[in-house]
């Protein structure tokens, strides 16, 4: 109880702030995209309503979250009780990969929104992270005991230990690697983007949006303990773009969001990973009353590793999240919330915890 309580605080002050025009951003959705450790190594869809700022005016906020995953691929030499060395993995027949992962994982994440006219607003954020050995572990599984969820293996491994490998199935190497904390919080990355309004009214948008990635050496290849990826095309900026078509409806107590989006790949995934992300979102939020606001939303993506008849890494992944909102003044909210995997396979997320503080002027 203790520890859940350390974890709510932490969320909280942990938080910082934001600046903009009320009436569209209290009623957008929660903006978290995936939450599958190794899909911040792309550019990634991030939910938005399909609204835009006004000429001239602001949007500024940051987030805290914290993610905990914990992954066991079936030929895994732990979970088959071969072997207590998480690096070893036995052989499968294919040509696809494997994983082992028990990771923490702590971002933060500022964004900077811009109105440029009324149609057309600039996008911009940083993000940084650490991997941690954390302390979400213990909770997590008495949580899924209380549920009568099942914990997935969790037993077979320490409990609060780092331990991340993607192993290759062909070559029989472990190519992405990390097992040492990070020195406090590294760049992640930075996201340049902007959302253009095609058409709409006061109470309905639809929108396209375009954003890509740059700095995010850290994320791709200076964490990566294994040699194995040097071989892989060589680092660059820019190197995969997000594209979304998102549509907003307000009605009476609600609002609506949907959206689809693609994000093309180069070379910021694994070597075998798709060329092609697909995203598809959907999501409700509305007003619990003059002070407090609800939402809920699914994200369904395609997975960063390639489809394999002997395994379900790479099956689709779906992902419900849901806060609350609390405008404590006129022009400042409060935002908690989580995000928890559907889909219990190879890219299973146990939660990630969020908190979002909003300035309005």
């Amino acid at each position: 109880m203790k520890l859940r309580l350390r974890v709510i605080i932490a969320l909280v002050f942990l938080a910082n702030s934001a600046l903009a025009d009320s009436k569209d951003y209290v009623a957008a959705p929660m903006m978290v995209g995936p939450q599958y450790p190794i899909m911040f190594l792309s550019t990634v869809f991030v939910p938005d309503t399909a609204f835009v700022l006004d000429e001239n005016d602001f949007y500024v906020a940051s987030t805290y979250s914290v993610v905990n995953s914990y992954v066991l691929s079936r030929n895994s030499g732990i979970k088959k009780e071969q072997s207590s060395d998480p690096s070893y993995f036995s052989d499968l027949d294919n040509n696809g990969y494997s994983v082992y992962m028990d990771v923490e994982m702590e971002r933060r994440l500022f964004r900077f929104y811009y109105g440029i006219s009324s149609n057309l607003q600039l996008q911009f954020t940083y993000r940084d992270f650490g991997y941690v050995s954390g302390t979400l572990d213990e909770s997590i599984e008495n949580f899924h005991t209380s549920l009568q969820i099942d914990n997935q293996n969790r037993d077979l491994v320490d409990r609060n230990k780092l331990a991340l490998y993607i192993h290759d199935n062909e070559t029989k190497e472990n190519i992405y690697i990390v097992t040492e904390e990070s020195p406090g919080f590294m760049k992640e990355s930075a996201t340049i983007g902007f959302k253009y309004r095609l058409f709409g009214s006061d109470s309905s948008a639809f929108s396209f949006g375009f954003s890509s990635n740059y700095g995010d050496y850290y994320v791709e290849r200076g964490v990566n303990e294994s040699t194995s990826m040097d071989e892989f095309e060589e680092h660059s900026d820019f190197n995969d773009q997000n594209y979304s078509f998102l549509y907003t409806s307000k009605y009476d107590g609600f609002t609506l969001h949907a959206a689809y989006s693609s994000t093309i790949i180069k070379t910021s995934l694994l070597p075998k990973s798709p060329k092609r992300i697909n995203y598809m979102f959907l999501g409700i939020n509305g007003a619990l009353s003059d002070k407090w606001y609800y939402v809920l939303q699914g994200l369904r993506y395609t997975s960063p590793f390639p489809k394999v008849e002997t395994s379900t890494i790479g099956e689709d992944v779906l992902e419900i999240a849901g806060s609350f909102r609390w405008l404590f003044r006129d022009n400042i909210l409060l935002e908690i919330g989580f995000v928890e995997n559907q889909t219990q396979g190879a890219q299973n997320v146990d939660i990630a915890l969020l908190t979002n503080l909003m300035f309005y002027l």
